[in-house]
């Protein structure tokens, strides 16, 4: 499928007129507490980002069957690892549009590294929570590419996969997945890239989020294939 400048273009603009407020209240959020140990800033990232984002994060942890105690568990977790998540996060700081292989590479090993201290408080080993930490990434970094079921399904039909997209062998622990991901988007990055568009990361996620949705209206309202 060739990358269509113009379904770019009316994305970004849906996007700026509905939701770019939302995006901005995120990104002001995370970056008013950028770190893990005030357990109030990270409690409004997790419920805030997480809900209004519809992560379903809190259906993966597992709870003490107390109201929004997947949440609250999840949140101790991330201050019980308060040092080393702001570690990892002060490096994706430095991360900025536009992108580049060396970003990526920086990105997927964050990506890899922040899952798996979420991992252990998930109620079943074959669950990830790929889509949540790319989301709570992305606030904190505008340039860490969001997965979801929706943007995955129609990023598939954008760049078919070739062999040519794998650029290297993510860090020991990485999400191959993810990493998988991020090579395609890079390839529709570069292919917007190619015909004059200058892309932002976010406005390409929500490209992909209109063609899924539109493959949603043309086909009698099915969702696309998880």
């Amino acid at each position: 499928m060739a990358f269509s400048p113009e379904e770019y273009r009316q994305a970004v603009d849906d996007y700026e007129k509905g939701w770019q407020a939302t995006d901005t209240a995120l990104y002001d959020l995370c970056r008013r507490y950028p770190n893990h140990t005030d357990r109030g800033g990270v409690n409004a990232k997790l419920w805030i980002i997480g809900r209004t984002y519809a992560t379903g994060i809190e259906r993966k942890i597992r709870t003490n069957n107390q109201q929004g105690g997947s949440m609250s568990k999840l949140a101790e977790c991330l201050s019980k690892h308060a040092i080393r998540l702001d570690a990892l996060f002060s490096r994706l700081r430095d991360v900025q549009e536009p992108l580049d292989i060396s970003k990526l590479r920086t990105i997927i090993d964050i990506h890899g590294q922040f899952i798996a201290l979420i991992q252990p408080e998930l109620r079943h080993t074959h669950h990830s929570p790929r889509s949540f930490a790319s989301k709570y990434m992305h606030f904190h970094c505008r340039a860490v590419p969001i997965i979801d079921t929706f943007a995955d399904w129609a990023l598939r039909k954008a760049a078919r996969w070739q062999k040519s997209f794998w650029l290297f062998n993510p860090a020991t622990g990485g999400d191959e997945y993810y990493a998988t991901y991020v090579f395609r988007f890079w390839h529709l990055y570069q292919e917007a890239i190619a015909v004059g568009v200058k892309p932002k990361v976010k406005h390409l996620d929500y490209f992909l989020l209109c063609a899924a949705a539109s493959s949603q209206t043309h086909n009698n309202g099915l969702s696309p294939p998880k």
